[in-house]
Parts: C-alpha cells; structure tokens; sequence
C-alpha cells in the first residue's frame, strides 16, 4: 500500500489513454508470438557467422593451420582439453570421422586450450588422433568464436566458411550457430557431417 501522501501531485490517467497503451502493449506481444510461431523451428533469422580468420601453431610445433586455408572445404572445429572427461569419450569418434571422411574433402582440426603441452600430447597419442591439432595458447580462436560455452565443443564449417545453421532440433548457441556441447553421439557427428560435405 502506497501512503497517501506519496500520491500528492499525482493524477490518474483518463480510462481511455490507459485502454490504447494496453491494446498496443497486447498487440505488440501478440506480434512478437505470432512471429515466433510463424518462424519454423532452426530456420536462421540472421546472416551466418563466418569462422574467423586464425592463425594458431600445431601442438607438434611443425607449421601453423590458418582459417585461410580451410577455405573451401568442409571442416569440423573441436575445442578440447586433456583434463576433459567429455573430451576423453569423443576423441575416438572424431578420428574415426577424419579416416572416414577425409577422403571427401573433410578437415577436422582439434583446437586444445587451456592445458599444458606435455598432457595434450599425451592425450594426441593416447588416442591416435592423426588430425591436425593445433593449441590456442592466448584464446585467440575461442574469443574471435562468439559461441564458446566450454568443453568439448564443436562447430561444423561448410565449404563456404559459414558456421552451419542448427537443423530442426539441435543445439543452439547463443548466434544461432550449430554449437554441440559435450561429447557427441555417433550418429549426430556423422549427421552433422553429411550435411556439410
């Protein structure tokens, strides 16, 4: 309850400005529904992200892999850490993927962050990663990709340089961009990967 003597200076609104300010305040939120239900689900409302131009060293200290010259081919980004259980389970699968797909034109790069060298490598021969695997030491990549939300996580590149858009029913990150949080199931890595070959 409101003192009465807060309210002095105060005058009420007529019924009928206060009528128009709801009516359109309804009509605004019947608009904002109606245009949430006319969008169909995973259809992509903005411009596609682009990956970022990079520059990052191999883990073997052997050259560098720039988004350059990715350009043109299918690629699937997998953010990584050695300390990661998820990252433990899909390492297997990403391999697998690259063996079965390179042939095709696919490249699968892992981007290790936030470790050290010595228990990354560990981890590349523990698991016979044979992709290359680069390290974003100063979180260059991670800070340039605007829908980093932890490990593992993976982002699917079609041949144009667009971040591919989230089908009906994936996972969205926060640009709308096909984001897949912890380890990946069999099936969704190789769905995601037709669908950028």
């Amino acid at each position: 309850m409101v003192p009465s003597n807060e309210l002095e200076g105060y005058r009420a609104q007529p019924r009928s400005r206060r009528a128009v300010v709801l009516a359109l305040v309804a009509l605004a939120a019947a608009a904002a529904v109606a245009g949430a239900v006319l969008t169909p689900a995973g259809e992509e409302t903005a411009p596609p992200e682009k990956l970022p131009e990079f520059v990052l060293p191999s883990l073997t200290g052997e050259g560098t892999v720039s988004g350059k010259s990715l350009e043109g081919s299918p690629v699937v980004i997998n953010f990584w850490a050695s300390w990661c259980l998820p990252c433990r389970e899909e390492a297997p699968l990403l391999e697998r993927a690259w063996r079965s797909y390179r042939d095709e034109g696919l490249v699968v790069i892992g981007v290790n962050a936030r470790d050290s060298e010595a228990d990354a490598k560990s981890f590349v021969r523990e698991f016979g990663i044979t992709y290359p695997v680069v390290v974003d030491e100063d979180l260059e990549l991670m800070h340039k990709m605007s829908s980093i939300e932890g490990w593992p996580q993976t982002f699917f590149v079609k041949r144009g340089g667009d971040l591919s858009t989230v089908p009906a029913g994936g996972t969205r990150g926060r640009d709308g961009v096909t984001v897949d949080l912890g380890a990946l199931e069999p099936a969704a890595l190789e769905r995601r990967i037709e669908a950028i070959l």
